[in-house]
């Protein structure tokens, strides 16, 4: 199946294929994914394409190998966005981000499931990102707090559904136009919206500080534009503004668990042993992410 496929980089979790002959991607999802979990994954990027958001064209048919599910992609041309890349890093750019963002939130209170197989966030199981067990004690106190602190908002269709889950700058395929098509749907979730508007600024803040500085200026730029093409397809409900810190708090929690878990902490490289460092500091301290703690100034 895999025959003269170029492997590509899929990311943590799964293993990813390119068939040139074919025009087509291939993923292998890990372990923990059941054909259940990945149909419904199919079934929310079908009608998502069906309703004119740029995605990949997944198919139906998958395949099971060792436990582990078979998907395939329509390959989509263009380049993974580049922050220093002036045609992809742009406030143009950052309202279609933001426009796109919005499109997907209003087609997800349309999106109607007979039973649910992908994560979804509750009152009584607020763990969706499944990482409560694999974090210390410290870290679960502090993210079992964040979740608690979700459970004063009422979830509507204004507030919660089907989400990307994972909507930052990595997942997202530009052209030179600034034509943007979103990939990796593999973490999808019924979870808060805010938790994807803090993913799409929480990577691009970190990454614009790490390459291009002027941060500060920066946020900014990018709330401004991101949330007025957000707001051409979708009103924002001032819960989801409230949201935000709290979303881009347990995000530094994800990546903290994630990083240690991946990384070789006996080889850590020096961006690595200070990115570690940072962010168990932050954590600590709870410090406002960019130093921003309400997200209302950018509306």
């Amino acid at each position: 199946m895999r025959e003269n496929a170029i492997r590509l980089d899929g990311g943590f979790h799964n293993d990813v294929y390119y068939m040139e002959k074919k025009g087509k991607i291939v993923r292998v999802s890990n372990a923990r994914k059941t054909k259940e979990m990945v149909l419904q994954e199919i079934e929310w990027m079908n009608f998502l394409y069906k309703h004119a958001v740029a995605v990949p064209k997944p198919e139906m048919h998958l395949e099971e190998e060792n436990s582990r599910v078979i998907t395939y992609f329509e390959f989509v041309k263009g380049d993974v966005m580049d922050v220093t890349n002036a045609l992809h890093w742009n406030e143009k750019v950052f309202e279609q981000w933001g426009k796109t963002l919005g499109r997907m939130h209003v087609l997800s209170k349309r999106f109607q499931v007979e039973e649910i197989h992908r994560p979804v966030w509750t009152v009584e199981n607020t763990d969706v990102f499944g990482i409560r067990a694999s974090l210390s004690s410290l870290l679960r106190d502090r993210y079992d707090r964040l979740m608690q602190s979700l459970s004063a908002f009422y979830s509507m269709e204004s507030t919660f559904g089907m989400i990307h889950n994972d909507f930052h700058q990595g997942n997202l395929i530009i052209t030179n136009e600034g034509i943007i098509t979103t990939i990796d749907f593999d973490d999808c979730a019924f979870n808060w919206y805010a938790q994807d508007i803090a993913v799409a600024f929480y990577h691009a803040y970190w990454q614009h500080s790490s390459y291009n500085g002027n941060s500060k200026a920066f946020s900014q730029i990018f709330m401004n534009h991101f949330l007025s093409g957000y707001q051409t397809e979708n009103l924002l409900h001032k819960d989801v503004i409230r949201q935000i810190p709290i979303f881009l708090k347990i995000r530094e929690i994800y990546l903290y668990q994630l990083f240690t878990q991946k990384w070789d902490k006996n080889n850590l490289e020096e961006w690595q042993e200070y990115t570690l460092v940072d962010l168990e500091e932050k954590i600590s301290n709870k410090t406002p992410y960019a130093g921003i703690s309400d997200f209302s100034i950018f509306l």
